[in-house]
């Protein structure tokens, strides 16, 4: 008779897969109460209920109709009566069938059973002793054992089948020796007594693999003839933050360090666009990275999965809410590194509008801007911000428009702006914001015109809404030799008498601060003829380009 193999690491019991295979090895323990016989313990155990010898082939019992209290008595659990375990569904994604039919949270699932997952699928099985099993997308995975010992407190019997593709199993402690929790795949069986670790299975069935992220995990290969010298040490013992992989025929190879966890310490807490960009530093050895996305901390609600050559992954179209990020690096053999998690949330909507006027680093006259976009789907309202710096510090325009798709800003004295809109939604909360875009509002160029009044010459600026005017009076077109260099207050500028001349004439605002705002006008001759035979002032001339200094 095979023995019970047993190997323990801290409070987790594993049981080698080498010898789980042989079912009558395994023995369910039973403490004797008052009461209790042989007889008793095969009518409540045993399929054969009139087989009580069997108890003396495992125990030392002296009187069978006897038994002291606390006396723990092994049956074997080939020889007891099961019942079926049924399995729920707890959380789902995507396409994911059994049979013919589909699966949806709260279905059940029950020994023979065979699932399939689509692409960007996922499903998470909660099975009868408390165990989750996440089912990755595009992967098979038959539920060839599913049963209770009867009438032993709830102690299960699972041997999931993983045909191919990748599941991640969180397994409670088995409280009886009896219990039995195995995961196989064309290559290998994994044999578990409460531990958290992941399993694949390629889809030409010649390699399958295992990674331990919490506890102990026994794996053994299955193409090995049983009970031969080979298999009794090819048992590879697989502790946290350790993996190995079976190609088909051979055993398994000696346990692989996993791959550091990635920093994810500079990931963004808020992402503001449905497709989540996530960059981190490369993991030295690393030849791709494995990213998922759930909405709680233990990733049995997974919505989203990522993979990369890069460390830099991509989630498209996510769901505004809080969620989770785990992602882990790749190694050459396949192997899924250590996990780095990461909170995040997606508040992405409603989506911003798309800005039409005035388009990006666009000059404007100075006056009133008129601000445009075009309407974005679900938005009930716009937010409106207009400032002087990038940041919008403290933006000079902060303002709801409830209906329509423009808003008519104040008049702007001449400088850079920025602005951006935001969609509202039917509720009042703002969306993201709109990327910036920037103007330029340039003051006026003034336009002069003349008086002759009383042998005075007045001069009028028109078309300008500066505070004061600046006005430069030359003998000769360049404005070397200046006779008249004045600020004046509003737009009328009284020169006084000139002497019978050609001059050049030029003005440009300036702004409360006292700063020349715009251009110079364009440049104006103005001939004053001698005793009182008036003047002259032409239309604008060109300005050379010295004068424009």
């Amino acid at each position: 008779m095979k023995t019970l193999r047993t190997f323990a690491f801290g409070s987790v019991f594993l049981l080698s897969a080498c010898l789980v295979r042989a079912e009558e090895s395994r023995l369910f323990s039973h403490t004797a109460e008052n009461g209790d016989t042989l007889i008793k313990l095969a009518k409540r155990y045993l399929v054969r209920q009139d087989d009580w010898q069997i108890f003396e082939k495992f125990n030392v019992v002296k009187n069978p109709r006897q038994i002291p209290v606390g006396t723990v008595i092994k049956i074997p659990v080939s020889a007891m009566r099961t019942d079926p375990a049924s399995a729920e569904i707890i959380a789902t994604r995507g396409s994911v069938s059994v049979g013919a039919g589909a699966l949806s949270r709260g279905s059940k699932i029950k020994e023979g059973d065979r699932l399939i997952t689509g692409d960007e699928s996922f499903v998470t099985i909660l099975l009868a002793d408390g165990s989750t099993l996440t089912v990755q997308p595009k992967s098979s995975l038959h539920m060839e054992t599913a049963r209770q010992l009867v009438n032993s407190g709830g102690v299960t019997d699972t041997v999931v089948r993983l045909e191919t593709g990748r599941v991640e199993a969180n397994v409670v402690k088995q409280r009886n020796a009896g219990a039995r929790y195995e995961i196989r795949t064309p290559t290998s069986n994994m044999g578990v007594r409460g531990t958290a670790f992941r399993a694949g299975a390629d889809v030409s069935g010649k390699r399958g693999q295992v990674e331990v992220v919490e506890g102990l995990v026994d794996v053994a290969s299955t193409a090995l003839p049983t009970g031969s010298a080979v298999e009794r040490n090819a048992a590879v013992y697989l502790r946290s933050g350790f993996g190995t992989y079976v190609d088909a025929g051979k055993v398994p190879v000696p346990p692989i360090a996993l791959l550091a966890a990635p920093d994810v310490k500079s990931l963004p807490a808020q992402i503001q666009r449905p497709d989540a960009r996530f960059s981190f530093p490369a993991v030295p050895a690393a030849v791709s990275y494995r990213a998922q996305v759930a909405t709680d901390i233990t990733f049995t609600n997974p919505v989203a999965n990522a993979s990369s050559s890069t460390p830099d992954v991509v989630f498209v179209n996510l769901p505004d809410g809080t969620f989770r990020l785990r992602v882990r690096a790749v190694d050459v053999n396949g192997l899924e590194g250590k996990d780095a998690t990461h909170g995040f949330a997606v508040k992405a909507r409603p989506v911003p509008p798309v800005i039409t006027q005035p388009g990006d680093g666009s000059r404007l006259p100075q006056g009133r801007v008129e601000l445009a976009w075009l309407a974005a789907p679900d938005a009930a309202g716009y937010r409106v911000q207009l400032a002087d710096d990038a940041q919008f510090a403290k933006p000079g325009i902060d303002q709801v428009v409830a209906s329509g798709e423009k808003l008519a800003a104040a008049t702007l004295v001449p400088g850079a702006y920025f602005w951006r809109v935001a969609s509202m939604s039917s509720k009042g909360d703002s969306g993201p914001w709109s990327a910036a875009q920037s103007f330029v509002s340039v003051a006026e160029t003034p336009v002069l015109t003349a008086t002759r009044r009383d042998g005075k010459t007045l001069l009028d600026v028109d078309r300008s809404s500066a505070i004061s005017h600046q006005v430069q009076i030359s003998r000769d077109e360049k404005f070397i030799n200046v006779i008249v260099d004045r600020v004046s207050a509003g737009n009328r500028f009284d020169i006084g008498e000139l002497a019978a001349e050609v001059y050049y004439i030029r003005v440009r605002g300036r702004d409360d601060a006292g700063q020349a705002i715009g251009n110079w006008s364009e440049m104006h001759m103005l001939e004053v003829y001698a005793a009182g035979g008036g003047w002259w002032l032409s239309r604008p001339l060109s300005v050379p380009a010295s004068a424009s200094k």
